[in-house]
């Protein structure tokens, strides 16, 4: 007779462990069919790509302001190299600007854009140009702006120089800035004194903008309704304030933390390096849709394995008999989620998405559940157990830079759940044992 016992004991631990290895299979199944979905996400988030270029190439793209800059050439020849280009900063410079963002969509697909309303003014100082005047043989100089994409301008320009009213002309008309921009002429002989200049313009643009902080003073302002601001470039704001009805920001830099100098000639200074020292602020979206689906589905072995150890924990504690072929439905079910988030999202948003995803796996799981683990009251608690794992996923989603914190909490209550759920079992006969 103990040779009889103990050979089914032995039997039923063979069973176990053949029963845990078919149920890790099925899960690594299960999770490979789920980051699957992640070819899906990224498709459609290629699409999303390529929706916001060609909103941005009928509206505007992101918006660079590069100046204005004072240009003034002497006499001579460019072939043989006696013409001389000069080139002056502005002593101070304030960018004043006001977004006022909208949503536009290509189909199913929206991003954000924005028209800003851009006002530059400062003034040239004489200190910095008697080389300059002395050098200049013709009578007049000009000033230079750079704008990044000046389709979003859709007004005629002048520009306020000392007095006089000066009209803008369509270009930069310095080769290194490109073409984009706006130049214009000015009398040489105002420059004996300190100028100052103001000009106002709209422009449209997507994503954000961003100023080069080219005065010797600089001072940057913006503001906008818009309620997540993004502040990017080589200066962060001295100050910034956010609120319900928006945000404000302003930035003072001088010229001490740049690399360039006040004045130079011909090829002294790299127009690159000016527009890398450009400080702005975007329309950011707080983790995007496709982020979201992207870091939900790095969560799907957790949710897999979980399921699949409280079905195992009922054979084993209650005596439920689970086919292979069950185990593979749930997990197919719970693989299925993501694919139903991905294709809801896109539609109805992700949080009303997440919802009806959650409650539909949920109730299919249960409802299944019910008749294969004989007893209603386990369905209950399958369901409640799954909207719980699924409600704190979506907590963590929302936590950006304190996820990893709380999905390791969350793995260390579940996994001292486990150890407390089977502190009495006999994993040697699959039974539970008297505490």
């Amino acid at each position: 007779m103990m040779l009889k016992h103990a050979g089914i004991a032995h039997m039923k631990r063979d069973r176990n462990a053949q029963k845990l290895f078919v149920i890790a299979i099925i899960g690594a199944a299960c999770w490979g069919a789920s980051l699957l979905v992640l070819r899906t996400v990224a498709g459609r988030e290629q699409r999303f790509d390529e929706a916001k270029n060609d909103i941005a190439g009928t509206w505007g793209n992101r918006q660079v302001v590069f100046g204005p800059l004072l240009v003034v050439e002497t006499g001579g020849s460019e072939a043989d190299g006696s013409r001389q280009t000069f080139y002056i900063l502005p002593a101070t410079l304030y960018y004043e600007t006001e977004l006022e963002p909208e949503k536009r969509s290509r189909g199913i697909f929206s991003t954000p854009v924005y028209t800003g309303r851009v006002k530059i003014s400062g003034t040239f100082s004489a200190a910095d140009m008697p080389q300059v005047v002395a050098a200049a043989d013709g009578k007049t100089a000009r000033i230079a702006v750079a704008v990044t994409d000046t389709r979003g301008i859709e007004k005629q320009l002048d520009f306020k120089w000392q007095e006089k009213t000066i009209p803008f002309e369509p270009g930069s008309d310095i080769a290194a800035l490109g073409r984009s921009g706006l130049h214009g002429s000015v009398p040489v002989d105002t420059l004996r004194s300190d100028v100052s200049f103001s000009f106002m313009f709209d422009v449209k643009g997507s994503e954000g903008i961003s100023f080069a902080p080219i005065g010797r003073e600089t001072l940057i302002s913006a503001l906008s309704v818009w309620k997540s601001p993004k502040f990017f470039g080589s200066f962060l704001p001295a100050e910034h304030s956010l609120s319900a009805s928006g945000f404000a920001a302003q930035w003072r830099i001088s010229s001490f933390g740049r690399s360039y100098p006040q004045a130079w000639e011909n090829h002294e200074v790299d127009f690159e390096d000016i527009v890398r020292s450009a400080a702005g602020v975007d329309l950011f979206e707080h983790a995007d849709l496709y982020t979201k689906l992207f870091r939900s589905i790095k969560y799907a072995v957790l949710f897999i394995a979980v399921t699949f150890l409280a079905f195992f924990l009922f054979e084993t504690l209650a005596g439920v008999r689970i086919h292979p072929l069950q185990y593979a439905l749930v997990g197919a079910a719970l693989s299925l989620f993501y694919l139903l988030l991905l294709s809801l999202a896109e539609h109805v948003g992700f949080f009303v998405a997440y919802v009806i995803a959650t409650l539909m796996t949920a109730s299919l799981i249960s409802l299944y559940s019910a008749r294969v683990l004989i007893k209603k009251h386990r369905a209950v608690l399958i369901f409640a157990a799954l909207v719980a794992l699924y409600g704190y996923l979506y907590f963590v989603l929302l936590l950006e830079e304190y996820a990893l914190l709380f999905g390791s909490l969350l793995l260390f209550v579940l996994l001292a759940s486990l150890m407390y759920l089977t502190r009495n079992v006999n994993w040697f006969e699959a039974g539970v044992t008297d505490p």
